[in-house]
């Protein structure tokens, strides 16, 4: 069964995480580290630097410009839906697992290799406080889902734990690593669903939480076939700037013990590895190696069309 890993990169600090990101795979994927990697660049006018180009080539990356996202334009986060449903639509392997640029592959993701009984493979959202997802009857979100769950006429409504506070909220899901088997159709549907929940303007009132837009339009989209969505373990998706938080083991765990790390802006922070608590092996080869590409230069994280940037993090 093929397997191919796709990012999003556009002019500016992606250049960067992207190059990482590919770099990573490169060396770290085990089995997967000759895997086709696909970039894109979704939105005209976004065209990454020559420099950029190269090191992709090098990598055997193929980057693809396609105007996949012109009705969103300035909605960044966008990009990562138009360009999963294309992929899905003309792209060939098996199973497309797409990253998002600021996170880096550090072992072999064996588990996404999804076996029959499964369509797709994610992460749940990272904490219940705070964030958008509800816990049910009585949450004060709890509206804001039963009108998104009846504009896209799902009935099903199951429930995850989140990461951080370990609750149990309505089927929510980060989107900074995906899974799918393609010939299931899942990112085409995602597509779908998000332009429907923009189109009714199914937004929630915090104008900060269109951000969440693509991880909304994800729930939606998985919960209705949810039997066959495998949960990844807590070494995917890891995130390294919670890590004080995380339960144990994670809480406590090596570079080496993870296999896919989300660090959104902290990779720009002089010595940022060698500051977290619990710490990190000071000697880990994989933080070695990391530190010859971090930290990202001063101001690396100023977007450059949009404050809705496509590494942010939600849930």
């Amino acid at each position: 069964m093929s397997l191919a890993f796709i990012a999003c990169v556009e002019r500016g600090y992606l250049e960067d995480e992207a190059k990482l990101l590919c770099r990573s795979i490169r060396r770290y994927a085990g089995r997967y580290r000759d895997a086709a990697i696909y970039t894109f660049q979704p939105r005209p006018g976004m065209e990454v630097s020559d420099d950029t180009l190269a090191a992709l080539r090098e990598l055997k990356v193929t980057h693809i410009t396609e105007p996949l996202n012109t009705r969103f334009d300035d909605y960044a986060i966008g990009n990562k839906i138009l360009t999963c449903a294309w992929a899905e639509e003309h792209l060939t392997e098996d199973v497309l697992v797409f990253l998002d640029s600021d996170t880096v592959i550090v072992s072999e993701p064996g588990e996404l290799q999804l076996g029959q009984e499964f369509d797709a493979a994610v992460r749940p959202c990272n904490r219940w406080e705070g964030g958008i997802s509800s816990t049910g009857p009585g949450d004060a979100n709890e509206a804001y889902w039963a009108r998104v769950y009846h504009a896209c006429r799902q009935t099903d409504q199951p429930f995850v734990e989140t990461v951080v506070d370990q609750k149990q909220v309505r089927a929510y899901f980060s989107a900074g690593i995906i899974a799918v088997r393609r010939r299931a159709g899942l990112w085409t549907e995602w597509r779908r669903h998000f332009e429907k929940l923009m189109a009714k303007g199914l937004v929630p009132d915090d104008k900060r939480r269109l951000r969440q837009m693509d991880e909304i339009s994800l729930a939606v989209t998985l919960s209705r076939s949810f039997e066959r969505v495998k949960i990844l373990d807590g070494r995917y998706n890891y995130l390294i700037y919670r890590r004080s938080e995380l339960p144990s083991p994670y809480r406590e765990a090596q570079l080496e013990e993870l296999v896919h790390i989300h660090y959104i802006s902290k990779f720009s922070i002089p010595g940022y590895l060698r500051q977290l608590q619990p710490p990190l092996n000071p000697s880990s080869e994989i933080l070695e190696w990391m530190e010859q590409y971090i930290p990202f230069p001063a101001g690396h994280h100023t977007s450059t069309r949009s404050w809705l940037t496509e590494g942010q993090v939600a849930g």
